[in-house]
């Protein structure tokens, strides 16, 4: 048998492995792409707002699950549901609202 050769072409096999490990873990290390927060799903809102002031509309009626929808968000219905009240102002209504507040048919109509 030709342990030399053998042996060489183990070597080569590890040498393979552990380059392969080390792409492997180097991706890992990248950080997850983090969801939107509170704070941009707010920036949204007031964006859509300007948009209809820009186009004339006295008021505009946003659902939270359009804006989940939109923003593609996943399991992040509190946090709009947050962002659409923290955006009201005097004179704005809840069109529709849940017991628990955070539904996705929580519905605000924006006075513009």
């Amino acid at each position: 048998m030709e342990y030399e050769k053998i042996i060489l072409e183990l070597l080569m096999r590890v040498k393979t492995l552990e380059e392969r490990v080390e792409e492997l873990s180097n991706q890992s290390s990248v950080p997850a792409k983090k969801q939107p927060g509170t704070a941009d799903i707010r920036e949204y809102i007031e964006a859509q707002k300007n948009i209809a002031k820009e186009k004339g509309f006295s008021f505009l009626v946003l659902k939270a699950n359009d804006i989940h929808k939109e923003m593609n968000l996943k399991s992040r219905m509190p946090a709009v549901c947050n962002a659409m009240k923290q955006c009201m102002n005097p004179g704005d209504i809840i069109v529709h609202e849940t017991a628990s507040g955070f539904s996705s048919t929580y519905e605000i109509k924006y006075r513009i």
